[in-house]
């Protein structure tokens, strides 16, 4: 029996002249993992989503982290036919408090939500069991706030995430979707800053219009677990004069050089910090002051930011919009002031 050779016959021989000799045109069975992109990704789609009315003042209730992702996901090629194949099981955690009328936390619940088979077969309708620690009744609210509104956003975010899937893969994208970096180290990168001292230093303005008033800003914006709920990290806060706080697992540190609560009369309230990136220069620091003035009921934060690096003006001011105003209008209600 004649053999083909390179150029003659049929596609599907393996022939090792050719660049994809070790699967001609995509004949023979192969197998590419996207089990890790997956993972980021679902990250990125979950985490932050809302379960109370965003602009709502009297609190909020989101989701913080994927905490758990087990299974695979795959593309299996044959045939030259692409097709993905999954099946993850996912654990959330989500948190969530609720103000009185003067701002101040009344209540305040942590739990889990378990998605024990998300697949091909049940992605448009998941079964998931929501969880609240130490679950009391004055706690119930935000469970069944994150049981019902949370939920079904959850169901519709994986359904959106199984369509991206199976476009990338159909578009022949599974290459481009296993390079893709992590989302931490993204994120994180608009925070790291350069350990050169610079001389220059810059001024940065930002000014934001939030759904509720002044007094509440003002607490959300001294409160670790608000500061924790918005960012999705660590963070350490302090409602005292001279106190420390730490925001972004530490990137961002400080301290409260002035704080004036809101005042009926001028209808406003004012922080001032102390302010510096973990990687400047020792004992290098910026002055932040943040005014938060009553608007119709609502609040224009304007914020001015002195002492900054001339190299790290725009990266500073990404992460002030970015990572935490953007994020706070996400979670209280607001627009940003061009």
């Amino acid at each position: 029996m004649r053999k083909s050779k390179l150029g003659e016959g049929d596609g599907r021989w393996i022939v090792k002249e050719r660049d994809d000799g070790k699967n001609c045109n995509g004949w023979h069975w192969s197998e590419v993992s996207l089990t890790e992109w997956s993972k980021q990704r679902l990250t990125e789609v979950l985490v932050g989503i809302q379960a109370m009315e965003e602009g709502s003042s009297k609190g909020f209730c989101k989701i913080t982290a994927l905490e758990k992702c087990t299974g695979d996901v795959t593309v299996q090629s044959r045939k030259q036919k692409k097709f993905p194949l999954y099946e993850l099981e996912l654990k959330l955690k989500w948190e969530g408090q609720l103000w009185d009328d003067s701002g101040k936390v009344q209540t305040e619940a942590k739990g889990k939500i378990t998605i024990p088979d998300l697949s091909e077969e049940t992605y448009d309708d998941l079964e998931m069991t929501v969880t609240v620690d130490d679950e009391t009744n004055a706690k119930m609210p935000l469970k069944e706030a994150m049981r019902k509104a949370g939920a079904k956003k959850i169901r519709e975010v994986c359904s959106t995430w199984v369509a991206e899937l199976k476009k990338n893969v159909y578009a022949g994208d599974a290459s481009a979707m296993v390079a893709k970096k992590p989302a931490a180290e993204r994120v994180n990168n608009q925070y790291v800053v350069s350990n050169n001292e610079s001389k220059k230093t810059s001024q940065i303005k930002i000014s934001y219009n939030f759904t509720p008033p002044p007094h509440v800003l003002y607490e959300t914006l001294l409160d670790t677990n608000r500061i924790r709920g918005a960012t999705a990290s660590d963070a350490s806060m302090s409602k005292e004069v001279g106190g420390k706080f730490m925001m972004f697992s530490g990137s961002v540190e400080g301290e409260n050089v002035k704080l004036t609560p809101y005042s009926s009369e001028e209808d406003k309230a004012v922080i001032e910090w102390k302010w510096r990136f973990n990687t400047w220069q020792p004992g290098q620091f910026s002055k932040v002051t943040i005014t938060l003035t009553g608007k119709d009921g609502q609040t224009k934060l304007e914020l001015v930011q002195t002492g900054v690096p001339e190299d790290e003006k725009e990266r500073t001011e990404k992460g002030w919009n970015g990572l935490l105003f953007d994020r706070l209008k996400a979670m209280l209600g607001g627009s940003v002031i061009r």
